[in-house]
């Protein structure tokens, strides 16, 4: 591996932690917001309903994308894109302007049919969604047009948009408190106490919004530096499937069929998951397949259990709850690592990993139905629920790398649906969770002392 080789994988980390990093540094930063804002621990159900609004990025982006491509490509650039370029460029402008305002306006609120709300901060996670959001539609076409073995990294930098963001709360101290005795009014009760912050809430997304213009620096120099430029492919993967007709549904039909019935490309030596020379094909059923197993991992991972994650871990403890916050936070950029290792594509692989998903998803879910009072108690049933996270994430991070380096071989067009049903599957998981956490009130929370 050259130095060129690794600087190009440097870059594509930063530019990956933009996709997330933001939304992720709102939740991690939540148990401070909420003790100076009017909704209190109702916020977290108006950043669901914001980021499923927000949907309508991906939406408009894939119909503008559509039109796109009823007109034919002239040039290797093309207007598709010179499309995909301009978007990124605005949503991650977008996202670190948003994150600046949101340093300085956060805790600003306003009066709506004689209710005081926190307008200023819903409104701004509406924006840091829609450029979230649109991330999912956008970074991984433009990743198909380099080598394979950059997905990798990229999935490490999405990964690090939560560890970051964590990693930060935790050296600020956010959520940190002790039990104590509290007597009011006669009565005393064991009440937590929140232990001051080491800098304030301004200070954190300050920082946010500065890891969010170096990953718009790494992106310019990924688009138009010539440094990089022999680390993009020689046939980019990024017209497959888009020069061989007129028509959208031709187009379509060609990336998804025609494609999928022959013999793949060879991917370079160096790429991950697949080894060099290995010939592999994917059927019309396959390429479905794995859109449908990352919806529905994105369904869980990214929209379903985040939501119940308080309910399976806090009545364990506190300690249990931040370890297993922290620890699963970890294992998402260094499961992503093991994308370097040359692993054969094997659908064989892709069940099983899928089964353990699914069986640790059921597990949690089932605890968390459970809350307060877990039918596993004791240290062995908290540090397995802690471990059952970490498998999880684990898990779901390397599935995402897995699926989207096989998806890569077939081009442009697989990577933007795969990018879409991760979106919906994200966004259906959300949806069945608000409902059951807030509208039926399924889940019981455990005190916090």
């Amino acid at each position: 591996m050259n130095v060129k080789t690794v600087i190009t994988i440097l870059l594509f980390i930063v530019f990956g932690w933009s996709s997330w990093i933001d939304v992720n540094g709102l939740w991690v930063e939540l148990p401070v917001m909420v003790h100076q804002l009017p909704e209190g621990w109702n916020l977290p159900s108006y950043f669901t309903v914001m980021i499923q609004l927000a949907n309508i990025g991906p939406l408009a982006y894939g119909l503008v994308k559509y039109l796109c491509r009823r007109r034919p490509l002239n040039s290797e650039d093309g207007g598709l894109q010179t499309l995909e370029t301009v978007t990124i460029f605005i949503i991650t402008g977008v996202g670190m302007l948003a994150t600046l305002l949101l340093a300085f306006f956060w805790h600003e609120t306003s009066f709506i049919g004689g209710v005081e709300h926190s307008t200023v901060l819903l409104v701004l996670v509406f924006f840091l969604s829609l450029v979230d959001c649109t991330s999912s539609v956008t970074f991984l076409p433009f990743l198909s047009r380099f080598k394979a073995i950059y997905m990798t990294p990229f999935y490490i930098g999405e990964g690090l948009s939560g560890l970051l963001p964590t990693a930060l709360a935790f050296i600020q101290g956010s959520g940190e408190y002790s039990c104590v005795n509290q007597t009011t009014n006669g009565t005393s009760s064991i009440q937590p106490n929140y232990y001051p912050l080491l800098f304030p809430v301004q200070d954190f997304f300050v920082v946010l919004c500065c890891m969010l213009s170096l990953s718009i620096l790494a992106f310019i120099v990924l688009r138009y530096s010539g440094y990089c430029r022999s680390e993009v492919c020689d046939k980019p993967e990024y017209l497959k499937g888009y020069q061989s007709s007129n028509t959208g549904s031709e187009r379509f039909a060609n990336s998804t069929v025609t494609e999928s019935q022959a013999t793949l490309p060879v991917v370079d030596s160096g790429s991950p998951m697949i080894s060099g020379g290995q010939k592999s094909g994917l059927t019309t059923i396959q390429y479905f397949s794995l859109l449908g197993v990352m919806a529905l991992v994105s369904c869980l991972a990214n929209g379903a259990l985040p939501s119940i994650q308080i309910y399976s871990l806090l009545p364990y403890g506190q300690l249990y709850y931040s370890l297993g916050v922290k620890l699963a936070m970890l294992a998402n950029p260094l499961a992503c690592f093991l994308g370097f290792c040359a692993f054969r594509q094997s659908f064989i692989v892709l069940n099983i990993l899928t089964a353990v998903a699914m069986a640790s998803a059921a597990y949690i879910i089932v605890i968390a139905s459970y809350s307060p009072t877990p039918p596993v108690e004791g240290v062995a049933g908290a540090v397995f629920m802690v471990l059952v996270w970490i498998i999880f994430t684990a898990v779901v991070s390397y599935l995402k790398v897995y699926i989207s380096s096989i998806l890569l071989k077939k081009g442009h067009s697989a990577l933007f649906w795969a990018g879409v049903v991760t979106q919906v599957g994200s966004c259906i998981g959300a949806i069945v969770a608000f409902i059951c956490t807030t509208v039926a009130q399924l889940f019981t929370p455990a005190p916090s002392c």
